[in-house]
Order: C-alpha cells, then sequence, then structure tokens
C-alpha cells in the first residue's frame, strides 16, 4: 500500500521546491487521532495578510458558468469567468442511530449486521456439508468427520480471533495454539481449539456456487465469490453515514501474488500485486464510502462525455453527491479536462493533477518553465496550472484562481506554493491514509492460497476501521487510539458471543486457574474406530506432534489409539500417561 503522502506535492526548503511523487514520508497514527470536520481549507501555516483566505472562492448561490462539455476548448491567459464554488447542500454525518456511542461493537454492528452474519453461517454450514460429502483421503482419514455446523455467535468469535490476529502476528497460523514457551498464547486457546479454527477457516464461504451465472468473463466469475458480501458492506458504508464536503478517489491494491483472472499491477504502489480497488473516501477523515473491484472490460460503469474509463469509473463512484455541491480530489490517472466540465456540470467541483498527454491539455503547458515559476490557462470553469519546483506539476481545478499563497514548509521556513497544490495536498491522501492504517494489523496471510477469503479479511479491518472513524466523530473528547479501539472490540465480541463449553473445547488447558477435563476423570486408550474408507486409520499423537526434533522440525507421528473421553489421538505408552497427568507437556 502506497504512503499517504506520497502524491503530497511539497517544498523542501525555502529555496527548492517540488519533491518527487515517490517520496517516502512515515505515517503518524496521531495524524489520525482527531478528524476535523470542517469544510473549508486551511493552513495552519498562513499568517499575515498577504495570503488570501478561501473565501474568496465562496459560491455567491449561483451556479458558475459553463459551456458544452463536447466541445473542443479553447484556453486563455486570463479567467473570463469568477473563481467560485458551489454551494454545500450535503448533509453530512451518520444516519443511524447508536444506542451508545461509547461502545465500538455497536459501531461495528451498524456494518456488520445479524442479517449479514446470518447469510455467512448459512453458507458455511453449505460447503461443509460438500466437503464432508467427498470421499477421504488416501489415508482414510478426514478432518471433516468432525464438523458440526456453525452459528452466528460462533462465527462473530471466529471473526473476533481472525480480528486478534492481526494485533497478534506469527508467521504461521499454526502457531497460534503452539505450546511452545516461546510462541503460546494461552487465552487463543480459552476461546477456540485450533482444530476448529481451521476446520471454520477451511469451510469459510460466501455464496453458493450453484448460483454463479455463467456466461460472464473470468474476472466477473471470479469476483461472483465474494459479490455479495462486498455489495453488502459497501452499502452498508454509503447508507450509514454521508461524507463532508471534501471528498477523494484512488486506487487500492490488496496484495495477492497467486493465479487470479482479476489481479493488477501498480508500480507505484507498496504492494504492487493484487486485487485493485477504486475506493471513494472522505478527506478528512479517510472514512471508505464507496468501492469498486476492477474486473476489467466487463465492469458495469456509467457513461461519461469523453467515453474514457477512468472518468466513467469515477462518475460511478461519484454518482450519488452529484448536485449537491461536492469537492472530488484526483490523482492523474483519473483526470480529464472533459471529466472535470461534467462534474461541474452537475454541481460538483473537481482538482487533481493532470497528465499533460490527456486531450484538451493546453498546447502552452507542455513547455518547459523555469523554476519556481507558474503558469496559468482557462477556460470557462477549468484552470489549468503548472508549477515548476524541482519537478514540474500540472493542476486542474474547477474553481481555483492562480493565486500563490505563503506557508511553512516541513523546516520552519517560509515558502510559496499555488493555492491548488496546498489544497490538493491536504485533501488526496485519504485512501492512501486508509491503507496504511489497515497494513498496521494484517491478519491476512501473505501466502493465502484462496484469494476471495483474503479479500474477505480485507473488507472486514475496512469494517473496522469505518467503524473507529464513526466512533472517533461522536466521541471527539475520547483519545481512543486505533489499536485500543480494536482491543475493545474483540473484547466485546468475545463478551457477548463466546459461550465456554460449546466450543469444542479439548486438549490443553484454558487457564492456569483451571483443571481441564483430561487431568481429571475416567480415560482409557481405544483403538480408533474404522471408517468408510480405511479398516485400520490412524491419527497424529497429540503429544508427539507437539515436540521438535534436534533439527528444528516438527515431529509427526501416527497412532492407531486415542483417548475416548476426550477424542484424542494418543501413543498408549508414553504419551496417553503424560496427556492426562502433566498440566505443561
Amino acid at each position: 500500500m502506497s504512503n499517504p503522502r506520497k502524491r503530497a506535492i511539497r517544498m523542501r526548503d525555502g529555496n527548492t521546491g517540488l519533491e518527487q511523487l515517490l517520496a517516502e514520508d512515515s505515517f503518524d497514527e496521531s495524524d489520525f487521532s482527531e478528524i476535523d470536520d470542517s469544510d473549508n481549507f486551511s493552513d495552519s501555516a498562513l499568517e499575515d495578510d498577504k495570503v488570501r483566505p478561501l473565501s474568496h472562492l465562496e459560491s455567491d448561490g449561483k451556479s458558475p458558468a459553463s459551456t458544452d462539455p463536447g466541445r473542443s476548448l479553447k484556453w486563455s491567459t486570463r479567467a473570463m469567468i469568477p473563481r467560485q464554488r458551489y454551494d454545500f447542500t450535503g448533509t453530512p454525518g451518520r444516519k443511524v442511530d447508536v444506542s451508545d456511542i461509547t461502545d465500538p461493537l455497536q459501531y461495528f454492528e451498524l456494518f456488520f449486521t445479524e442479517e449479514l452474519v446470518s447469510k455467512i453461517t448459512r453458507e458455511t454450514n453449505a460447503q461443509a456439508a460438500l466437503l464432508a460429502s467427498k470421499p477421504p483421503g488416501p489415508k482414510g482419514f478426514s478432518r471433516m468427520d468432525k464438523w458440526k455446523d456453525t452459528d452466528n455467535d460462533e462465527l462473530k468469535v471466529f471473526f473476533a480471533v481472525m480480528l486478534l490476529q492481526g494485533i497478534v502476528q506469527k508467521p504461521e497460523l499454526e502457531m497460534f495454539w503452539s505450546t511452545r514457551p516461546l510462541l503460546d498464547t494461552p487465552y487463543l486457546r480459552q476461546i477456540m481449539t485450533g482444530e476448529r479454527f481451521l476446520l471454520l477457516f477451511r469451510c469459510l464461504h460466501f455464496v453458493n456456487n450453484s448460483s454463479i451465472s455463467a456466461g460472464q468473463s473470468k474476472a466477473q466469475i471470479s469476483l461472483q465469490k465474494i459479490k455479495p458480501v462486498f455489495d453488502f458492506l459497501v452499502n452498508k458504508f454509503s447508507t450509514v453515514y454521508t461524507p463532508n464536503r471534501n471528498i477523494a478517489v484512488d486506487e487500492s491494491l490488496m496484495l495477492f501474488k497467486g493465479p487470479l483472472a482479476i489481479k493488477q499491477y501498480i508500480p507505484t504502489k507498496r504492494v504492487r500485486f493484487g486485487l485493485k480497488l477504486y475506493v471513494l473516501c472522505e478527506s478528512q477523515s479517510g472514512y471508505v464510502w464507496n468501492a469498486l473491484v476492477h474486473t476489467g472490460p466487463g465492469m458495469n460503469l456509467k457513461d461519461s462525455a469523453d467515453g474514457l474509463k477512468s472518468s466513467r469509473i469515477v462518475l460511478t463512484l461519484v454518482n450519488d453527491l452529484l448536485g449537491q455541491g461536492y469537492c472530488v480530489f484526483l490523482d492523474n490517472f483519473n483526470i480529464s479536462p472533459m471529466l472535470f466540465r461534467e462534474l461541474h456540470q452537475n454541481r460538483t467541483d473537481a482538482v487533481g493533477t493532470a497528465r499533460l498527454n490527456r486531450k484538451q491539455i493546453p498546447n502552452d503547458l507542455k513547455k518547459r518553465i523555469a523554476k519556481g515559476t507558474t503558469v496559468a490557462r482557462f477556460c470557462g470553469e477549468l484552470m489549468a496550472l503548472k508549477w515548476c519546483d524541482t519537478k514540474e506539476v500540472t493542476m486542474l481545478s474547477t474553481f481555483h484562481s492562480d493565486t500563490v499563497i505563503e506557508v511553512n514548509n516541513r523546516n520552519g521556513k517560509k515558502t510559496k506554493k499555488p493555492r491548488v497544490i496546498v489544497d490538493y495536498n491536504e485533501n488526496m491522501g485519504a485512501v492512501d491514509s486508509a491503507d496504511q492504517m489497515l497494513t498496521s494489523y494484517p491478519s491476512e496471510r501473505k501466502r493465502h492460497k484462496v484469494w476471495y477469503k483474503k479479500f474477505f479479511h480485507h473488507l472486514l479491518h475496512i469494517t473496522v476501521l469505518n467503524s473507529y472513524i464513526l466512533f472517533k466523530k461522536d466521541n471527539p473528547e475520547y483519545t481512543m487510539s486505533h489499536i485500543n479501539f480494536r482491543l475493545t472490540l474483540i473484547e466485546r465480541l468475545l463478551e457477548k458471543h463466546h459461550k465456554p463449553g460449546q466450543q469444542h473445547l479439548r486438549g490443553r488447558p484454558c487457564s492456569d486457574d483451571v483443571t481441564p477435563l483430561r487431568l481429571s476423570g475416567r480415560h482409557f486408550p481405544k483403538s480408533i474406530p474404522p471408517t468408510s474408507g480405511k479398516q485400520n486409520p490412524t491419527g497424529r499423537c497429540k503429544i508427539c506432534c507437539s515436540q521438535y526434533d534436534k533439527d528444528g522440525k516438527k515431529i509427526r507421528k501416527e497412532t492407531r489409539y486415542f483417548c475416548a473421553e476426550c477424542d484424542v489421538p494418543l501413543c498408549v505408552v508414553p504419551c496417553f500417561e503424560i496427556y492426562h497427568t502433566q498440566k505443561n507437556y
């Protein structure tokens, strides 16, 4: 995922200028701790009367002049109409009631509703039944023989464990249930056994395979595996909350290097290979309001005046916000003058960096200019501005003028920048900021073989991030960090949905102050009963397989015996005695 300030255009000192777009800045979560809901552009570095406030750009209530988006653009050296913004008529804020604004779980359940969890439960049980119906492997043993149908409560505990794995990180899933002192996580075994977690993870499913319609592209068919969940959550993101005036559209990439028809490559992102999403975020907070998955030519997009796919993507994402005076910030991939004109005719302002090879860009701007200078051209509501510092940058805007303002750079020195660039830097990094927040708690496995399960992890984390943003907006005086919000949410999920004794617990102790069943009662070794596929089946000895050989490799040993009371395969000597007499073997 890219750095949230990668696209920011900054001055290095009072004499030098524009940093490269690939500049690497560290992202500090404290930058995200206070969310400003104001709609006005501002710069804390502005001081004297030389700096013109943005109020001179505000609309007088009338619609700015515009012309036909299909005509060829004629650019001039001065603005022919007033540079002004549309009045903002949107109603930002949360649209769904929360009974207790101090409870993180209630915010999470605004998106992850009982309806969604019930659907996942139903499809997971159906997938488990399908897997259990298949013949056992060559050893005649199948883990699906131990499957018991799950329910909503257990799945929510399962999701809580997934979130916890993003905080307590280990390279392999099995290590979360390891009893080695260096890896031991006793509380996790108290919540759910490793075997049950892996079974749930294997059977986790989101759609009936028979309902996946044919006749589509390979990419579209791939997306059907997770599309119902994706559509449900994105719809919730946009109905639960309405964003403030300034919004940003950008690309986001979920890491995935396995075979996948919709896999993309973006060299400018920190994660270069994977599933590409087009995301609309609120600029000030990073709230994910809308998203599209890139699936190639078969995407269902709105039409645009210029016919460019990038323009159609932007219009599709902002469609429900048009006509309300929003301002959308875009990177150069999504920009064309015709798109800006079309947005403006729909009472929506736009700002962004532009590529000089785009159609309708003024030819004057394609010439090199001296360092520290600006060149601006105007056409109706459009302004194209080129600024040269260490590199040349071209901007488009529907309401800015070519005003240059004085700001403080990172070293505290005064420097001058075009106002349009200052505003762009303040509002464009929302998608990258959200990505950075998500990568801090990665529960997805890097070598995950099933892409749609990894994508579900990603959607789960976006849901938590949106929940946290709404929580912060409703509790501005409550200084809860993102990680503490996640921990509290996990605790609330377990408190509400974990039912001790109903989670198929067995084996190692749950906690130090509880005597496990295996250390009390009557236990006798018995032969593992035959299955339909094997007359003399075996199982992995619980004790032997928890040990490591002299080379550090995990021991694997099969046995024909098990404890019928504990339902655990064990060697008769000495493992049976060790298992039932030692608390920590």
